[in-house]
């Protein structure tokens, strides 16, 4: 999906979970604005949708969107990878490579036009001087590939080890295996964020959302007011994007402090990029 303002991000989000919600529960609900069916709530602290039955306007669900900022990097960092294995691919086909070579934990780095033809050369010399040795079993050409290639990315030691062999930092790691019983195939198929980054990075995603700075408001608050105006139910729609740890999600939302989502009945996951695809996070 490409760029949007975040006021068409919160419809489409909208639109993507009611299209979900009513095959889902053979329901028909529309949508409008909070500020639109409660005329009162203009220009003052509100939430985002109210949602009702044509025949029943009075029964209605209050609806906050707010967007997993840090996924839409995620996602981007994955297709980066996506598309260079493309290209590293042809590659290898190119020099009559052949075989499937998985990637596992590819590092989250961005490359200039003329950098990724030098990233794809050393990788090749790389793999073309390891593939006698390349096995079922994975092995690490992270540092490999940095000897050829300096933009190669590094990551903090881990154990007393890799310390004495590298000192605080080494080259970041790039797992490989071969299947010699395939066409010339280069595939990363594990999201490009490991859990001990993407744990990271969902602390800093929910303290935004559930914290937020400055003069942000939080969901709870705003679905607070939602039930203090009736509300039958309150929903949190968390607008992400591909390869999201779904049940890293769903385990940080269990732990939050209870008085941060205690006005809201259900929270969703709405992919931005597939349509159709909605996940029930809170309550399991």
């Amino acid at each position: 999906m490409s760029e949007m303002s975040k006021e068409n991000q919160e419809i489409t989000c909208c639109e993507y979970f009611l299209d979900w919600y009513n095959k889902q529960h053979k329901r028909n609900y529309i949508y409008e604005k909070a500020e639109a069916h409660l005329t009162e709530l203009v220009g003052k602290l509100r939430w985002d949708f109210v949602a009702y039955e044509r025949a029943n306007p009075q029964e209605w669900i209050g609806i906050e969107v707010k967007e997993l900022d840090t996924t839409r990097d995620i996602s981007r960092w994955s297709e980066f990878w996506e598309k260079l294995c493309l290209e590293l691919t042809q590659n290898l086909a190119s020099k009559g490579i052949q075989g499937e070579f998985k990637l596992i934990h590819p590092p989250v780095f961005n490359l200039k036009p003329e950098e990724r033809s030098q990233f794809r050369k050393s990788f090749a010399e790389v793999l073309i001087d390891k593939e006698s040795i390349l096995k079922p079993d994975f092995i690490d050409i992270g540092p490999d590939i940095a000897c050829k290639f300096t933009k190669w990315p590094q990551e903090k030691t881990r154990g007393r080890d890799e310390y004495h062999a590298w000192g605080k930092y080494r080259p970041s790691e790039l797992l490989i295996n071969k299947n010699p019983d395939s066409i010339c195939k280069v595939i990363s198929p594990i999201s490009p964020i490991r859990v001990r980054d993407f744990s990271e990075v969902h602390k800093k995603i929910f303290a935004e959302v559930f914290k937020p700075k400055g003069n942000g408001v939080q969901p709870n608050k705003q679905l607070e007011l939602a039930k203090e105006k009736r509300a039958r139910k309150t929903i949190l729609l968390l607008a992400c994007y591909p390869f999201i740890e779904e049940y890293l999600i769903k385990n940080q939302v269990q732990n939050l402090e209870r008085d941060l989502i205690s006005d809201i009945d259900c929270i969703y996951l709405v992919d931005m990029r597939n349509k159709g695809r909605v996940v029930n996070i809170y309550p399991d």
